[in-house]
């Protein structure tokens, strides 16, 4: 089993890092980037991979449930410790903004470049730098950036969650209310959404906090079951046993249709398959999860996921007429030509925004903590 010290993170400190989350990271990042290629690219994959057109979208809901996992395991141990809710946002603050700001300035400029002024109406503008556009629908214009809006609003009501939610009783009375809760908001949500004349292009009920709370109650319960579980062998046979039943019946025998209606209990399932990932990797890291690999796109996997979407429109022309001149001869095998292109577009890119604007912001609000505190 792999340990702290031997998974090196520069934005995560040694004792608060468990290696098969953070490469779990890396793997949603990669699923959402290929995910992105079919979409956005152009590309298709073999027919006995379309579930990577179907189902890789989904890595942003395991996103939101490494992130409500990630921060009870980190924070937890200090809020016993003075001034550490100010602390914990300032953090939280730092972690995000410098790279999401970065992408509005960048979509702005763009903006300006290709129509001569700024399409995106002030309002927007002002709700995005603020972080409040998850709570308006279709506000937001950084491309991908709908689930940082998301986050933000769990970020503020997290420290209410960890002062509440202590035991492994309590998370899974949240979990089970928020599952509840989050079914008949998007069943309501998404009746608004055929109803409404004109019909919008997003349907909000898949984008809204409210019907992706049940996602971080996810990883609130894991957390804790991990907790309950650690050492437990039984455990350990159960939770891989259980996350390789959903997510492979879903991806590879499609069954998530059995279950797509109005209020999406194939999400539901999805995210129970993904928080018993979370909880086998936390507890028994796999090498196939927790490795160099992993660890390299988990660490950068803020920026692969906000750069991809801008790096695959913007070389949209180029890898539709590599894919064309590819197929007469890789057939729909052309598309690992296309993706494996664009992954490295964008890990290029990342590199540059992960070393020049997310480290030195994460540092930066470190700095601020420990002034604080001299203070």
């Amino acid at each position: 089993m792999l340990t702290a010290q031997e998974f090196k993170s520069a934005l995560v400190q040694k004792d608060r890092l468990l290696p098969g989350i953070h490469g779990l990271r890396g793997l949603a990042a990669l699923a959402v980037v290929l995910y992105h290629s079919q979409h956005l690219g152009g590309s298709t994959p073999p027919e006995f991979l379309n579930f990577i057109g179907r189902d890789f979208g989904y890595s942003v809901h395991l996103f939101f449930i490494l992130s409500a996992f990630s921060l009870y395991y980190s924070t937890e141990p200090r809020i016993k410790h003075h001034n550490w809710l100010p602390e914990y946002f300032l953090k939280r603050f730092f972690r995000i903004a410098p790279l999401f700001y970065f992408i509005i300035a960048f979509e702005i400029g763009r903006q300006i470049v290709s129509a001569g002024k700024v399409i995106t109406d002030f309002n927007s503008i002002l709700l995005n730098v603020t972080f409040t556009f998850g709570f308006v629908p279709f506000s937001g214009f950084v491309w991908g950036g709908w689930s940082v809006g998301v986050e933000m609003i769990f970020y503020v009501i997290f420290p209410l969650l960890l002062l509440t939610i202590r035991t492994h009783r309590s998370a899974l009375v949240l979990l089970v209310i928020s599952i509840v809760i989050c079914y008949f908001i998007r069943s309501a949500l998404h009746a608004q959404h055929v109803a409404s004349i004109p019909q919008p292009r997003w349907d909000w009920s898949y984008f809204a906090f409210a019907s992706n709370m049940g996602f971080f109650a996810m990883g609130i319960y894991a957390y804790q079951l991990s907790r309950l579980c650690k050492g437990s062998i039984l455990a350990s046979r159960i939770n891989p046993l259980f996350a390789v039943i959903i997510i492979g019946g879903f991806m590879f025998f499609d069954a998530g249709k059995y279950f797509h209606g109005d209020g999406r209990w194939d999400l539901v399932i999805w995210g129970l398959g993904l928080m018993a990932l979370c909880v086998w990797q936390s507890i028994s890291p796999s090498l196939i999860i927790a490795n160099r690999i992993f660890e390299y796109l988990g660490e950068r996997s803020f920026s692969v996921y906000l750069l991809h979407p801008v790096v695959i429109v913007l070389s949209k022309d180029h890898l539709a007429r590599t894919y064309e001149a590819l197929r007469p001869y890789l057939g729909a095998n052309a598309f690992f030509v296309c993706a494996t292109l664009t992954i490295a577009l964008v890990l290029v890119f990342a590199e540059f925004t992960y070393r020049l604007i997310e480290v030195p912001g994460i540092k930066f609000g470190r700095n601020l903590v420990t002034q604080w505190r001299l203070a």
